[in-house]
């Protein structure tokens, strides 16, 4: 295991551990040991029809057993094993009625009804009780063997349901026992033999359940080193599935036997570590405080001995990690500079899209390198981190549709090159110049200075006009004259203002022509060439010479007008 690894492990069952205690219930192990045999010793009113129920029932359990005594002793091979199955099943029902009746005389007064004879029916059955019990546990305990490896899967599963169904029925015949040796103090019977051989035997069974927990994790381990060798063996992965799904439930099964050792005053601790190193979970079943100290104390060994024989190791290795990253992010720097500098110089005409996008890619793509060869000498594996992150990035893809849509717009648009940053656009419903430009979306500045950040999709998806995309633009204007002024004198004036604004291109001609008759004016078209630049300085600067000058030549510039006539109306009587 390398160090890494080590403090993973540790970290997280400290951190299991106090999330435990925090949560653990108000329950003794006293009181939780009680309830394995299924009957409560709290009493009340007691019903002489109930006892004789009991008695009765007590009695009709007790001739099935005989029966299937028979039974089973007339049978071989399978039949003689389901018998022997229900006789044990039939028998702990017995024991657990037994119990009941026992609970019920104890709480009779002493006036009661045939008191004496409850109490001496009670004495007979707790003493019979502690025989048939302590014999049924000696059949139960030669079925709980440790299972052999080269079982196939479904064998597997079919021995563990045997196992554990058997482990059960154990645990249940203890909690009789307990419950017996605690109704015999209220009879008065001695029970200091009895005390002594229950904890002598379950001692003896918390012996057996260790090896087989520990045999049972051994087993698992194996199959788990077989499956990394063979990953594509599917009998070796279902059989891990199996195994390790019962060591889980072999450990549960454990529990309740230390919960009845506990309350007979014996220490579990060593049973309980090893329980929570088997399952690697920590519950306030298992857990107590002989236990956590145990434990914190042995992670407390485990750590120290780590920092000192990989410590060292581990020191290096992180500063080289650093020095890595730190490597990795100047050389990003520096081929980031190259990049730039290689496509300002280059003689294709890049969009600044593209150039922003190749630089980024070209440094990001260093520092994931430099942070994975890091990784690699941390003695990290890059095979399942590299798989983890096509996973992540499949549901994050699949999550942001929208986002990968507007970032396929942005592929469009940077292939095909309709606008650049600095362009002035109409699209989408918005008119302004843009400011940035990512694969996302792009940012356009209005003629009023409010900042617009128009999705990719939408401005593909809609007519693209680029206002500023040629170097020259045309600007249409008209202009209008009365009726009685000269045409001739008109396109003159006209002719010698554009000829006489700089700014204004000869090639292309600009146009001056009569254009149309209209309602109320005689129009011109005025359609001179200038740069995208002077575009609007042009504009503004003829339409007001043109009215000025106009004026001064004696040039009307029409507008509508309508004449209203009122015709007098004579009011009849």
């Amino acid at each position: 295991m390398t160090m890494i690894s080590k403090f993973s492990t540790i970290l997280l069952l400290i951190s299991t551990l106090f999330g435990v205690v925090l949560s653990m219930p108000q329950m003794t192990f006293a009181e939780e040991g009680k309830s394995v045999a299924g009957t409560s010793l709290k009493g009340g009113t007691v019903d002489s029809n109930a006892l004789e129920k009991s008695l009765n029932k007590i009695e009709e359990l007790r001739t099935n057993i005989e029966l299937l005594e028979k039974r089973r002793d007339g049978s071989e091979g399978l039949p003689r094993q389901v018998f022997e199955k229900r006789l044990e099943k039939t028998t702990l029902e017995w024991l657990a009625q037994g119990i009941e009746y026992a609970t019920k005389v104890a709480d009779l007064q002493k006036d009661a009804l045939d008191f004496s004879r409850h109490r001496e029916q009670a004495r007979k059955i707790l003493e019979k009780q502690f025989l048939v019990a302590n014999r049924i546990i000696q059949g139960l305990r030669s079925r709980t063997k440790t299972l052999v490896s080269e079982f196939s899967s479904t064998q597997l599963v079919s021995a563990y349901i045997d196992l554990l169904d058997a482990q059960n029925s154990v645990n249940r015949a203890y909690g009789i026992l307990v419950e017996n040796i605690e109704l015999s103090r209220k009879f008065e019977i001695d029970t200091s033999h009895k005390e002594t051989s229950l904890k002598e035997s379950i001692e003896d069974l918390a012996v057996s359940r260790s090896v087989l927990l520990e045999i049972e994790l051994q087993h698992v381990g194996a199959l788990r080193e077989s499956v990394s060798v063979s990953p594509d063996d599917k009998e070796l992965k279902t059989k891990l599935t199996v195994s390790t799904k019962h060591l889980k439930q072999i450990a549960d099964k454990f529990t309740p036997i230390l919960t009845l050792m506990d309350s007979l005053g014996v220490d579990t601790s060593y049973y309980r570590e090893q329980v929570l190193n088997s399952t690697g979970t920590i519950s306030a079943d298992v857990a107590n405080v002989d236990v956590i100290k145990d434990l914190l104390v042995g992670w407390g060994k485990t750590l120290w001995v780590a920092l000192i024989e990989d410590g060292p190791d581990l020191l290096f290795k992180v500063l080289l990690f650093l020095i890595i990253l730190y490597i990795s992010n100047k050389l990003s720097k520096i081929l980031k500079k190259i990049v730039e500098n290689g496509l300002e110089r280059s003689e294709l005409q890049f969009s600044e899209l593209l150039r922003r996008m190749v630089v980024s890619l070209v440094r990001n793509i260093i520092l994931i390198i430099g942070f994975l060869i890091g990784l690699s000498q941390m003695g990290i594996s890059l095979g399942p981190l590299l798989a983890g992150f096509g996973i992540i990035g499949f549901v994050i893809g699949f999550a942001l549709q929208d986002s990968l849509s507007n970032f396929a717009a942005g592929l469009m648009i940077l292939m095909y090159r309709p606008y650049d940053v600095g362009d002035l656009i109409d699209s989408g419903g918005m008119t302004g110049r843009v400011s940035h430009m990512s694969l996302v979306n792009t940012t356009i500045i209005t003629f009023d200075n409010q900042t617009i950040v128009v999705p990719n999709n939408k401005i593909w998806g809609d007519v693209i006009k680029n206002v500023t995309a040629q170097t020259t633009r045309r600007i249409d204007m008209v202009f209008g004259i009365s009726y009685s002024d000269d045409i001739e004198k008109a396109e003159r004036v006209l002719k010698q203002i554009i000829d006489s604004n700089d700014k204004i291109l000869h090639d292309p001609q600009p146009i001056i022509k009569l254009h149309e008759l209209g309602e109320s004016s005689v129009n011109f078209v005025v359609r001179p060439w200038v740069n995208k630049e002077d575009y609007w300085d042009v504009y503004w600067d003829v339409t007001r010479t043109v009215k000025i000058t106009f004026d001064k030549e004696g040039l009307s510039i029409p507008f509508p007008q309508r004449d209203v006539h009122l015709y007098p109306q004579t009011v009849q009587d």
